[in-house]
């Protein structure tokens, strides 16, 4: 039987903690509830809850400062928040991370839509749970590239496959991007082996820099390297594909004592259900791609159709 998630109702009219308090318990869920922001921080502490709905605008300790100073503690820091909030007052904005793991809702709310945001906010902390706990265990295999200091293949494949089935199970989107240095063969023999592993070394650190904690870089060729985007659109994917593109083509790279500018391209693919479950279509179709680009001159994304 799965465990009843804990939500911790917070405002100071004592008649919207009962009502929303009656409507989580009808829905299944286990609710505490505090009339200030002191008490609901002193909740947070004795028991973590799942999510917290938390009024705004309340006198003594507004929502904002309490969702600064959850946000301040670790333990606290990942709890999904829902903000009640009235129409004719300030709202607050969240930009990255944060935009996923916040909500906000208006006065008076409607008992479906505190239980559709209640549950989609939940859903996103249990995707996310779940994916710190697997890359906590694939950390433990310490599957590192020697030169870059990046994952390996082996580390690829089996994150892939907790992608997949978490794409599968939530229908949530998940792509993998593949990059590769044009003409890599040729840029080898030229500057030399010691220079070409800085160059690989120096792109790697390129694409690690712009991706987002949650995503994975993975050394998976020569100069071949493969992120995998969890719970990102095909908007977002081809966004992330253009910005590792452009970095490598505006970098300056060193070779010995001389500087030299490479391209590479950039192939997307997206999992569709009907792919298999270990992620080899997937790359393969990313990889195709990017071949593609290469043969059309490279300096290029493509997305597997």
């Amino acid at each position: 039987m799965k465990p009843t998630s804990t939500i911790l109702v917070v405002d100071d009219e004592t008649a919207n903690t009962t009502l929303l308090g009656e409507v989580l318990k009808k829905a299944g869920y286990s609710v505490n509830s505090a009339n200030d922001g002191f008490k609901a921080i002193a909740a947070c502490k004795v028991r973590t809850p799942d999510c917290i709905v938390l009024d705004l605008h309340m006198p003594l300790m507004g929502g904002m400062e309490v969702y600064n100073r959850l946000r301040s503690e670790e333990k606290t820091a990942g709890i999904p928040i829902i903000f009640l909030a009235a129409r004719d007052k300030a709202l607050p904005s969240f930009s990255g991370d944060d935009a996923s793991n916040e909500d906000i809702i208006f006065k008076p709310v409607e008992p479906n839509e505190l239980l559709s945001r209640v549950k989609s906010v939940l859903k996103e902390k249990h995707l996310r749970d779940e994916l710190r706990r697997k890359e906590q265990q694939l950390k433990e295999l310490s599957l590192t590239d020697a030169l870059t200091s990046l994952k390996t293949s082996r580390y690829l494949d089996e994150f892939m496959q907790i992608g997949i089935r978490q794409a599968k199970r939530y229908s949530v989107p998940m792509s993998i991007v593949v990059v590769e240095l044009d003409h890599h063969n040729e840029v080898a023999k030229s500057v030399g082996a010691q220079s070409f592993d800085a160059i690989v070394s120096q792109m790697a650190q390129l694409v690690a820099k712009q991706m987002r904690e949650s995503d994975i870089v993975v050394r998976t060729g020569t100069a071949e390297f493969t992120v995998v985007l969890t719970c990102t659109s095909r908007e977002g994917a081809i966004e992330v594909a253009e910005r590792l593109r452009t970095s490598v083509s505006e970098s300056v790279f060193a070779v010995g004592s001389e500087s030299k500018t490479l391209t590479a391209s950039v192939g997307i693919c997206q999992y569709a259900k009907h792919m298999d479950d270990d992620g080899s279509v997937l790359m393969s179709h990313a990889r195709a791609a990017v071949n593609h680009a290469h043969n059309s001159g490279g300096n290029m994304t493509l997305m597997a159709e």
